[in-house]
């Protein structure tokens, strides 16, 4: 078992599959391992550290959490960002404290997201959300640029953070293939498309996987040699099993994650990372086929995702990131009942496993269960 090891020695020999002298902590470097903007507030409060809250992510509502926080926690992540996090009071769409108005953004995609007052998710107005969509209504949609001028700025912040931190980096990598049709078409109507309109959503994912090509290869470029977690974000499971049958993934989604994740390998020695919520057990024998070396968040709560099953068969070519309940033991158990939760899933998981809560902390999830989980896995070492 390694040990006296930096942060970044930590996460690299977790995910190296050996042993370290205890498992990484991670608050906030992704945006599916954050905390809420609510609920890292009333953690600020509970430990005493002043100041304003700034936003990771407004579609998520996430904070950026305050170094004195990762550093009372002892967290060994830190997420490579290209633009500096706000002041969550002042970007002129919600105040975080009070929260009482609207919001209403639209992204570069066209895509519109409205927040009812006090809430904390946004609906989304897709611009393909009707039933007879042809080739034609994707050539005359406003399409953003292809490649945005950020990859010097992603360098310049890696740098920084190499010489200030021991952690270990992860930069997201601007690609999505299901969730950009759900974002595009509107969630229901994207699986009714896939069903009656095959072409038009194989045109849909080669049209915007043409925009985000560039994109993903700017960030290579600019940080691949000095990340050591490149993430990708998507969702291809629910509660019950995969959203779409593991027939049709492989059909039209899976070929083209592996011309993504074929072209990432030869240009980073980052481990990549995979996100995708929900119930996943049938199609990961897949994710691993085309290159995914890490999976997050590990939805313990859903059907088919028992933890010590999924170590058991997948164990000796993944790493598990996340596993600890969202769904009811943070935002309903008690310190004690976290503890243990933190316990048996480092049991059931490592020690190629980087434990955090599955998907981010959520508003209602009290501070004290947030200070027992992530004291748990500093204090929880792996089986030796």
């Amino acid at each position: 078992m390694a040990s006296g090891l930096s942060h970044r020695d930590r996460v690299q020999t977790v995910l190296n599959h050996e042993v370290p002298d205890r498992p990484p902590i991670d608050l906030g470097s992704s945006t599916a391992t954050g905390i809420n903007l609510h609920a890292y507030r009333r953690l600020k409060e509970h430990l005493g550290v002043p100041g304003p809250i700034r936003v990771l992510s407004e579609r998520s509502l996430l904070a950026w959490p305050d170094d004195e926080v990762l550093r009372r926690f002892d967290v060994d992540l830190r997420l490579v960002v290209a633009q500096a996090p706000e002041d969550a009071t002042v970007r002129g769409r919600f105040d975080e404290t009070t929260d009482a108005q609207e919001a209403a953004y639209t992204d570069m995609w066209g895509v519109t997201r409205r927040r009812p007052p006090h809430g904390h998710y946004y609906v989304t107005s897709a611009p393909f959300e009707r039933d007879d969509l042809g080739l034609a209504d994707l050539d005359a949609h406003p399409w953003p640029a292809p490649k945005r001028p950020e990859g010097e700025i992603l360098r310049q912040e890696v740098e920084r953070l190499r010489r200030e931190t021991d952690c270990a980096l992860v930069v997201h990598v601007p690609v999505r293939l299901f969730s950009m049709g759900q974002f595009l078409c509107g969630f229901e109507n994207w699986l009714v498309q896939l069903m009656a309109n095959e072409e038009f959503c194989e045109a849909l994912l080669e049209r915007t996987l043409a925009l985000q090509f560039p994109m993903m290869e700017e960030t290579l470029e600019a940080v691949g040699d000095l990340v050591d977690i490149l993430y990708f974000g998507d969702d291809y499971g629910i509660q019950t099993g995969p959203v779409i049958s593991p027939a049709l993934f492989r059909r039209i989604f899976k070929p083209r994650m592996r011309r993504v994740f074929d072209h990432v390998r030869v240009r980073s020695r980052a481990a990549i990372a995979m996100h995708s919520c929900g119930s996943i057990y049938e199609l990961i024998p897949d994710f691993i086929d085309v290159g995914v070396q890490v999976l997050n968040p590990i939805q313990v709560a859903a059907a088919g995702m028992d933890t010590a099953r999924l170590k058991r068969e997948f164990g000796r070519h993944l790493v598990f990131w996340g596993g600890i309940d969202t769904q009811r033991v943070l935002p309903q158990g008690g310190p004690g009942e976290v503890r243990a939760e933190v316990a048996r899933r480092i049991a059931d998981l490592g020690p190629a496993y980087m434990p955090m809560a599955v998907h981010n902390i959520q508003a209602e999830v009290p501070p004290e269960n947030i200070v027992a989980m992530l004291d748990a896995i500093r204090n929880t070492p792996f089986d030796r």
